[in-house]
């Protein structure tokens, strides 16, 4: 975890205890969240958060205008898909940046931003759908893209994530549905899940903030939903195997991870978490030949 993410999650956990402002604010005034960082969005992972049902985009932090991007404009970097669209250069190296814009009007003549500015309204420029509001952060120093909940605001959020059919498949392709299946070969698995999470006044289904794989109680496979890395060209979660095409190859569950599976019992644990602290797992068994 580098040094952003670690002063950003130590600067919550003191706002949580304290009761003092975050370092960015919701760029909404709903949060009627659709997709969430690191989750499916048109054959990409999404970068930032996509939130439904608003009418304007304000400034999330105090900053200074770093470039305005216009609809279907190419710019390396920022991909036309965020259609009208402002990028703020914030404190700590921070880039937010804003999509779907209705227009770039109230930005032509201006160069700072404070916080809770108007930024424009809701449009329907971007890929996607019409009447959502696009917000990504930048770590402009190392160039990643940063889970934006870890600098806003909490969500209100009592509902743990749903875990579902959970398989492994050996290096041979061959399925094992955990749950129904009592044994399995000695070897190397792939594992995966379907695996959501719900926010209170979404009813979307989204990914959660992090995963994990037990066996026999150790570690074996994390997945956190903290920083997006870019390397040739790819945008990967924790490690290049966690690409679009690695984490969501499977139509309808998500890569977890490798595990080693020995001989004697083997019992999986598989435990999803939200931003919010809620938790849900399920343990499985398996006599390994």
């Amino acid at each position: 975890m580098n040094a952003l993410i670690r002063r950003a999650m130590c600067f919550a956990c003191v706002a949580i205890l304290s009761g003092h402002c975050f370092p960015l604010e919701w760029p909404t005034s709903g949060r009627n969240v659709r997709t969430l960082f690191g989750g499916r969005s048109n054959g990409v992972i999404e970068r930032g958060l996509v939130v439904g049902g608003e009418e304007t985009i304000r400034s999330a932090g105090h900053g200074t205008i770093l470039i305005t991007i216009e609809s279907q404009q190419n710019m390396s970097g920022f991909p036309s898909a965020l259609g009208n669209a402002v990028v703020v250069s914030n404190e700590d190296q921070l880039l937010t940046v804003y999509g779907n814009l209705e227009d770039l009007n109230r930005m032509s003549e201006r160069k700072t931003v404070e916080t809770g500015d108007i930024l424009s309204n809701v449009g329907k420029s971007a890929w996607g759908e019409p009447g959502s509001v696009i917000f990504q952060v930048i770590d402009r120093e190392k160039k990643n893209y940063i889970n934006p909940l870890l600098l806003l605001p909490a969500l209100e959020d009592k509902k743990g994530p749903v875990i579902r059919d959970v398989t492994i498949v050996s290096p041979s392709g061959q399925t094992i549905a955990l749950g129904s299946a009592k044994t399995a070969r000695q070897g190397k698995y792939r594992i995966y899940a379907d695996i959501a999470d719900s926010i209170e006044g979404s009813s979307a289904e989204l990914v959660p903030f992090r995963v994990s794989v037990l066996v026999n109680g150790k570690e074996e496979t994390s997945l956190p939903f903290e920083v997006l890395r870019e390397q040739q060209g790819k945008l990967f979660l924790n490690e290049p195997d966690f690409s679009w095409q690695g984490l969501y190859g499977d139509p309808t569950r998500m890569y977890l991870g490798a595990i080693a599976l020995n001989r004697g019992r083997s019992d999986i644990s598989v435990i999803a978490r939200d931003i919010a602290g809620n938790e849900r797992s399920v343990l499985f068994g398996l006599l390994i030949e």
